[in-house]
């Protein structure tokens, strides 16, 4: 009888137990700045009104049009951001990626954002100091970003904290 007793208090302990191992990861924010992920041209348009034509380059192997927005190039711009790539494929937006400015990246390193998104989504994969998460669906990745510079007549690099979040088919390898 103590036996039944004990099975059936610790019994129920195992599918639980086996729950929090069969849990899946949380789904990845598809939303940064203001917009997300499958939005269309126009309404990103409608939240970042364009003050000149933004520039664009097409990445061809990613079938991508791929537009940089900097504060004079949008009537609206986020605050506390210097660059904003915003990634079309077929006027559907499937890449956003944000440059911080040097304020805000020395107050928020890589890896202080890196590590707040792990409290959320976990562990990342890491590759030196690129960081990042996958869903199957959405990556999610913070790293560096290098912004060339003038220092003194000479032509330098300077650091900024960047997030991106983009389709995972979009492309093969999010390293």
């Amino acid at each position: 009888m103590r036996a039944l007793l004990l099975a059936l208090l610790i019994l129920p302990a195992f599918p639980s137990a086996r729950a929090e191992d069969d849990e899946e990861p949380p789904k990845l924010q598809r939303y940064l700045v203001d917009v997300q992920l499958g939005d269309g041209i126009e309404e990103v348009r409608r939240v970042y009104p364009p003050a000149t034509d933004w520039p664009s380059v097409d990445q061809a192997n990613a079938g991508v049009t791929r537009y940089k927005l900097e504060r004079g190039t949008a009537k609206v711009f986020p605050a506390r951001v210097e660059t904003l790539y915003l990634g079309f494929k077929r006027d559907k937006l499937v890449e956003i990626e944000v440059v911080y400015d040097e304020k805000k990246s020395r107050a928020e390193t890589v890896e202080k954002v890196a590590g707040e998104y792990s409290l959320v989504y976990g562990e990342p994969k890491r590759s030196d100091e690129r960081f990042w998460w996958t869903d199957g669906r959405t990556v999610l990745r913070v790293f560096p970003a290098e912004i060339p510079i003038v220092n003194d007549g000479a032509h330098a690099v300077a650091w900024r904290t960047a997030v991106q979040v983009f389709d995972h088919s979009l492309y093969s390898r999010a390293e």
